[in-house]
């Protein structure tokens, strides 16, 4: 065909072998930029299939080991908590160290226990707190498994509806259960024996003693306060408080005066006139003392003579008088003395005494006095509580005492009132207002009544809680379980891509409640020993639970680090297999594309001989 070109054999020759090499060049050179001898299944199907597959199971294991390293943060979290709660448990215990060593019934005691209960309880909200907090990426792996146990509402309004009763719950509930609350007694009043002798050694007291019912509405378990103040031969102060009321006594104030004058002295034929005035402030119990011509006549002043509306001075005179009277009379003891009549100002208080005359003779009547403050004072005072305190003062043994009988001396109340708590296996647990503090003694604010299955807890109101014991009430509160288990804190692991080998780290509970580390508050403000013990076993209950829990994450931890290391390792053997069958030896390719390049140049020097051979020829014509 005309304007086709034709090629020589040799020429054609040279060309083809160009075109291979060209080929081949561009192959190696694409290998040497992708570092394959395998780019693609037409390179070598086998080997381009079998490193797709190794690639794509290392690729399966990065993703699980990605997954692994989550999981260890979420344990490394939970381990966290749970090394701070345990640091939380351990300043609990020792707080439970200092309660013991200020037992006793001591203000100050008790004021220190009450205050280490209060911190015992900070600690105790702020582990559940720090529980609460040790989540990682939504898993909490020391919140629990969700199940939770608590009293019914309505159980609770039953025993709320107890006159004198507020606030019934049960904490640190650990299984079901059902408790009878009863309220009974008498409220009969009291006082502890030992506290009374000692009040009375104290204080120069005699027949101490506490008594009355207590009130229902005015109710009160405070212990009663008695204060002494003064000195001897000066007025002497008694107050007695029993809870916010008070009351004081004042007694031997020396104020009590009885004094003779001389009116008309005797003469020859002149009778001599003496008077005798009582006055000052005259108290019962009193002595007032007159002594004619050698004979001593006593009166002490009576209740009814200082009563409210009685002349004193004018009471006490009038019964010296009597008692004179009757001596100068019959067989008396001033019958033949000089002592002629005696007589008193019914309106002023005063005595006047009258001698005998004799015509020249002067008969003289000696008169002297005295007055002094009673031997003993009955003191009785009641309060709006139902308490009634009385006691009888016997000055000697006041004065006598350390201090002249000053100070302060408490007794501790005691009253017939019972709250009883049973549960349905029969157990009971009483805090009874009759027992000594220290051991289970009933008072106001919050009670506490400890079983294996949970501690029921009140507040008493002790205005009241009289009524309830005399209408003998009873409720009943129930617990339950308010919740169920649920597994969306635990954490589930999967170890190989074929998800055929997991690992569940099951969520443990370190809370404080009954389903963790059945850690419940202080009881009762630590009054008793019991009360600190049953905080104590809480405690080694914790540790226990903690130690348990520590194990258990750190066992899962071990497995899920061991298998993560695995993962990485194993997912480069296979990385490093694939590579084998896909990866270029650079410098093999690198001299056979300079091979290829020096056949390229060799082909393109022969082409153009052949070249030059045609042309040649023309060169003929």
């Amino acid at each position: 065909m005309a304007g086709n070109v034709t090629l020589t054999a040799s020429m054609r020759t040279n060309l083809l072998q160009l075109q291979s090499t060209q080929s081949q060049i561009d192959k190696k050179q694409n290998i040497l930029s992708t570092g394959n001898k395998i780019n693609s299944a037409l390179d070598g199907p086998t080997s381009f299939f079998a490193a797709k597959g190794l690639n794509q199971r290392a690729g399966d294991l990065s993703s699980l080991k990605d997954a692994m390293g989550q999981s260890i943060s979420t344990i490394q979290a939970a381990d966290k908590g749970l090394t701070s709660i345990d640091s939380l448990v351990d300043q609990a215990k020792g707080l439970t160290t200092a309660a013991y060593a200020a037992l006793g019934n001591d203000a100050a005691s008790i004021s220190t226990r009450k205050a280490l209960a209060a911190q015992f309880n900070t600690l105790k909200d702020q582990i559940d707190k720090l529980a609460g907090d040790s989540g990682y990426q939504g898993k909490n792996l020391i919140a629990g498994n969700g199940m939770s146990m608590d009293s019914t509402s309505a159980s609770r309004a039953a025993v709320n509806t107890i006159t004198g009763v507020d606030n019934a719950r049960v904490t640190n509930v650990i299984s079901s259960d059902t408790y009878a609350v009863r309220i009974k007694g008498d409220g009969s009043i009291e006082g502890k024996t030992a506290d009374i002798s000692k009040t009375e050694n104290a204080h120069g007291f005699v027949g101490l003693k506490l008594s009355g019912t207590m009130s229902g509405t005015l109710g009160s378990f405070s212990d009663v306060q008695i204060e002494v103040r003064g000195a001897n031969g000066r007025s002497r102060d008694f107050i007695v408080t029993d809870g916010d009321e008070s009351r004081t006594i004042s007694y031997f104030d020396n104020t009590q005066t009885i004094e003779a004058k001389l009116t008309t002295a005797a003469a020859t034929g002149v009778a001599q006139v003496s008077t005798v005035n009582v006055g000052g402030t005259i108290e019962e119990g009193d002595i007032f003392t007159i002594t004619v011509e050698g004979q001593s006549f006593s009166y002490t002043a009576t209740k009814g003579d200082v009563a409210v509306g009685q002349n004193a001075s004018v009471n006490v005179a009038t019964n010296l008088r009597n008692s004179i009277s009757t001596a100068l009379i019959g067989t008396g003891r001033l019958v033949g003395k000089d002592v002629a009549s005696v007589s008193v100002n019914a309106s002023g208080g005063t005595i006047t005494l009258t001698g005998n005359s004799t015509a020249g003779a002067v008969r003289e009547m000696t008169v002297t006095t005295a007055a002094t403050n009673a031997l003993t004072k009955k003191i009785s005072e009641s309060f709006a509580s139902g308490t009634i305190v009385s006691f009888t003062v016997d000055r000697r043994l006041l004065e006598a005492a350390n201090n002249q009988g000053n100070g302060v001396s408490v007794i501790e109340k005691k009253v017939d009132l019972q709250i009883q708590v049973t549960n349905s296996n029969g157990a009971q647990v009483t805090r009874d207002a009759m027992n000594d503090r220290g051991d289970g003694k009933l008072t106001g604010g919050e009670q506490a009544f400890t079983f294996d299955s949970g501690t029921v807890r009140m507040e008493i109101d002790a205005k009241t809680i009289k009524k309830a014991a005399s209408a003998n009430c009873s409720a009943n509160i129930v617990t339950k379980q308010i919740s169920d288990a649920n597994t969306s804190n635990d954490l589930t692991v999967q170890l190989n891509e074929r998800n055929t080998n997991s690992i569940t780290v099951t969520a443990v509970n370190l809370t404080t409640s009954g389903q963790g580390l059945q850690m419940d508050a202080a009881q009762n403000n630590w009054m008793d020993r019991a009360d600190i013990d049953k905080a104590v076993a809480g405690l080694d209950h914790a540790k226990a639970t903690i130690r348990s829990a520590s194990q258990q994450l750190s066992t899962n931890l071990n497995i899920i680090t061991t298998r993560e290391t695995f993962t990485k390792e194993f997912s480069d053997v296979l990385t490093e297999g694939a590579s084998k069958l896909t990866l270029a030896d650079q410098n093999e390719e690198g001299a056979s594309l300079l091979m290829l390049q020096t056949r390229q140049q060799l082909g393109t020097i022969a082409l153009s001989l052949a070249n030059q051979s045609q042309q040649s020829i023309l060169r003929l014509f």
